[in-house]
């Protein structure tokens, strides 16, 4: 399906259907890789569109400012008249010289990667904690209480009625067969209703991506630019330490995880350990290579003191 155009961001009334088998639900997952190609898309949408309400105020206050912020809105309507949007995504990723809208695309490609770096790139730390947080608590729902109460809990305009679940969308029924369904949280999917892609970061398996609430007491802090916002968690546990669990917003090696920081590996191994103990991270060992990521617990901190 993927975008025909962004009229399937709307809510209505057609469902698409998606018919699982036990063989793949066992196989269904939440995606770790985050796409920041669609974030940033989406996030044009947001700015053009001015959904998301109170939210994303601050967000739009920061870059109201800008002297090319009618470029970036004409960008957005632009990229909504495509007629597949899903192609040009799929061409910006894979990086295709050769096809015969390459000089539209090269532009579209320049075109975004500013756009992202002025109202994506500075907030992607505090969005990235988010998404993960979000992806945490959802893969702790389905252990606590199965994927019954994690699909009826995901989004109102869902249906889950087993072995069926209905999103919004059009297009033919989804026949999942032995393979899983991909789950992907996102942020500046804001208040539009989940979407269904056949294909997803080049892959023809099917992904449904869904929005992430947003507290929106706690919402200013999401728009912190690197490095501001960090205080209540230093202060929690000091500088460094505070920084090896961020730097774990996404799941790294203790090798990693000092040059995430800037410190040796032997003293990333020490945080990592007490913070381990503490319930916040886990470590998973395979040979020779140990692997750290966040515990629910720790993704909540995360979230919770940003």
């Amino acid at each position: 399906m993927g975008y025909t155009n962004w009229s399937a961001f709307d809510a209505g009334e057609k469902m698409r259907r998606i018919h699982f088998t036990a063989e793949s639900l066992a196989r269904t997952r939440f995606l770790i890789d985050i796409d920041q190609i669609r974030e940033t898309l989406l996030a044009l949408d947001v700015l053009s569109t001015g959904v998301g309400g109170e939210a994303f105020r601050a967000w739009r206050k920061r870059i109201a400012g800008r002297s090319d912020i009618r470029h970036m809105i004409s960008l957005a309507q632009a990229l909504r008249s495509l007629p597949d949007l899903d192609h040009v995504v799929q061409t910006l990723l894979q990086g295709d010289p050769d096809a015969p809208e390459a000089a539209t695309q090269s532009r579209l490609s320049a075109d975004l990667e500013s756009f992202h770096q002025i109202a994506v790139a500075p907030y992607w730390a505090s969005i990235e904690r988010r998404l993960t947080a979000d992806r945490a608590a959802r893969s702790e729902i389905v252990l606590s209480g199965g994927w019954d109460q994690m699909f009826t809990s995901l989004h109102r305009a869902i249906r889950w009625d087993p072995p069926v679940l209905e999103v919004p969308g059009e297009g033919e029924d989804v026949k999942l067969g032995s393979a899983g369904l991909r789950l992907a949280p996102s942020l500046f999917l804001a208040a539009r209703p989940p979407i269904l892609f056949d294909r997803y970061l080049g892959q023809d398996r099917p992904t449904l991506l869904y929005p992430i609430p947003i507290d929106w007491g706690r919402s200013s802090s999401i728009w912190d630019a690197v490095g501001e916002g960090n205080g209540a968690l230093h202060a929690l546990m000091g500088r460094t330490r505070a920084a090896v669990l961020v730097a774990l917003s996404s799941t790294a090696t203790t090798t990693e995880v000092g040059e995430r920081v800037g410190i040796s590996s032997a003293a990333a191994s020490q945080h990592t350990a007490v913070l381990r103990a503490a319930g916040l991270i886990t470590t998973l060992r395979s040979l020779n290579r140990v692997q750290h990521t966040l515990t629910p617990l720790g993704a909540a901190l995360i979230t919770r003191v940003h």
